[in-house]
């Protein structure tokens, strides 16, 4: 939501991505020719790559070529940086013009060859124009492709038809190969600037839902133009429905910050989100709106949003304490549900007319019809949080803070707080991340594990998993997913007990949306399946 510093915020977040790829991200093996005008980079990607994807990028080349600089008619390079050749079925290379994000729907397929160990060459003829030329290796996966193996590749050199072969600097590129890696949404997609704000569910038919800002605009948050979009996997992420707008629609005014949860008594879906004003500019005589949704068939279709608010908080509600309110908004992502049926949120407000934040969190226990208010906050300047039940019945909260996670247990249910406390494995670079459980010993599992997502680093990136046994004591294990700038991600366990990641990465904007599935297995290195 808008706070305070956002937009300063927003502009050091562009400048530090734009810095990273200039800084060897999107440019590594630099090499100018003499006699020749033209100077050769390679492209690498950190990103994931999904089993049984089409397509998958395996490394760039940047040719910036000067005038009368003729055609590229040779690529030597190898699969130095893939695992197992048998997990690739078939190498495409494209020539995607001048700009670097590939599209192999615009691309032109410049050569294609089978999979080998040791050099691989491929001719072609590609008139190249003078400025940027972006070529892209790309490779087919097969649907057996093993979880964790790599894929890459090394450019050895380049020729032209107007000059001598150019040998590369020999930096290589790898990605790692997880059960399933989707882009959801991307910039320009719809006809929107930007999408953020990922959140994600499994649906009591096992289906996978999720809900995303569609920002027309651009990145900001409220009061601009957002809609709540909701897409839809029958097939554990591998394909997704086309996107369904649920609000926001023919309208200006903006909704956004989605959460989902699923009220396992019923299959119900319920989606809350905000609208109407920004975070600074809400007031207890006009506040900012909170608003739900809900589905009864799995997220197909949605009921038309309600307005909650008054339920909640400002000069409309019943809450002698909540009335006084100046602003409040439920945390995005994935909410949760209690063994009592009770249903679950972490929502920040702005008790006074300054702008401290505080968290309690809000509860229904008649299937979101109604809601109600924990009696206690549970953290007096805090941020976007989020809540898991532990195994004892008890209630932890993981709260947003720069530097490390901060913590807090309800021991009846959320109605009332402890002292809060540091949970100094957990680095938090002030980001909104997500809590949830895996397997419980009261459930009949061998072992309690909960997991915790956010980008473990100073600033918004690495994107990465912890894994608890101790009910959020320690988290000892941690995976990156994702090295680069990264921000807001929302968990589930499939039917499977395979585990699904929505995420934000900036590859080539502010965010783009993925999905990404992996398995417990992969997260602790073999040691825990």
């Amino acid at each position: 939501m808008n706070k305070t510093r956002f937009l300063p915020d927003l502009i050091v977040l562009l400048l530090f991505i734009t810095a990273l790829r200039w800084m060897g991200i999107a440019a590594i093996g630099q090499v100018t020719p003499s006699g020749n005008a033209l100077t050769v980079q390679v492209i690498t990607i950190s990103l994931p790559a999904g089993s049984g994807n089409g397509n998958e990028r395996l490394i760039g080349i940047k040719i910036i070529a000067g005038s009368g600089a003729g055609s590229l008619n040779r690529i030597s390079f190898n699969l130095s940086g893939t695992t197992d050749i048998s997990d690739l079925t078939e190498i495409r290379i494209f020539f995607n013009g001048q700009s670097e994000r590939f599209n192999p729907l615009n691309a032109i397929l410049f050569a294609k060859t089978v999979p080998a160990r040791g050099e691989i060459a491929v001719k072609g003829d590609m008139p190249l124009k003078e400025g940027d030329n972006y070529f892209w290796i790309t490779a087919d996966l097969s649907p057996n492709a093993r979880e964790g193996n790599q894929i890459g590749a090394l450019v050895l050199s380049v020729s032209t038809s107007e000059g001598p072969t150019i040998p590369m600097e020999k930096q290589g590129a790898s990605r790692t190969i997880l059960l399933a890696s989707k882009l959801l949404f991307s910039g320009g997609d719809g006809g929107s600037m930007n999408y953020r704000i990922p959140a994600i569910v499994k649906a009591m038919d096992g289906s996978l839902v999720t809900a995303t800002d569609k920002r027309w605009t651009g990145p900001v948050d409220l009061p601009n133009d957002i809609d709540v979009v909701i897409r839809r996997s029958i097939d554990r992420g591998m394909t997704w429905s086309d996107p369904l707008t649920i609000a926001g629609n023919h309208t200006t005014i903006g909704y956004g910050d989605p959460v989902l949860m699923v009220n396992r008594k019923n299959g119900e879906i319920i989606c809350i989100f905000a609208s109407d004003k920004g975070w600074t500019a809400s007031t207890a005589a006009a506040p900012l709106r909170i608003n739900q949704a809900r589905s009864t068939d799995n997220g197909i279709t949605w009921s038309t949003s309600q307005d909650i608010t008054s339920q909640i908080y400002g000069a409309e509600s019943n809450d002698p304490v909540t009335r006084n309110w100046q602003g409040a908004f439920v945390a995005s992502g994935a909410a949760t549900q209690l063994r009592s049926g009770r249903l679950m949120a972490v929502i920040a407000a702005r008790q006074t007319d300054g702008f401290d934040i505080s968290n309690f969190v809000i509860y229904s226990d008649d299937g979101a019809l109604t809601w109600k208010v924990s009696t206690n906050r549970a953290f007096a300047k805090g941020d976007e949080a989020k809540v898991v039940e532990l195994d004892n019945g008890e209630v932890l909260m993981s709260i947003r803070q720069k530097g490390s996670r901060w913590f807090n247990i309800s021991r009846d249910q959320g109605m009332t707080w402890g002292t809060p406390f540091k949970q100094g494995d957990i680095i938090d670079p002030f980001c909104n991340g997500d809590l949830i459980r895996l397997s419980a010993l009261s459930d009949g599992d061998g072992k309690n594990r909960l997991l915790h997502s956010i980008p473990y680093a100073a600033s918004r990136k690495n994107i990465s998993v912890l894994l608890s046994y101790d009910e959020g004591v320690t988290w000892p294990v941690r995976k990156t997913i994702y090295s680069g700038p990264s921000a807001y991600s929302s968990l589930t366990v499939l039917e499977d007990g395979t585990i699904g990641m929505y995420y934000e990465a900036g590859e080539y904007e502010t965010y783009q949306m993925y999905f990404v599935r992996f398995s417990l297995e992969w997260l602790t290195d073999g040691k825990d399946r």
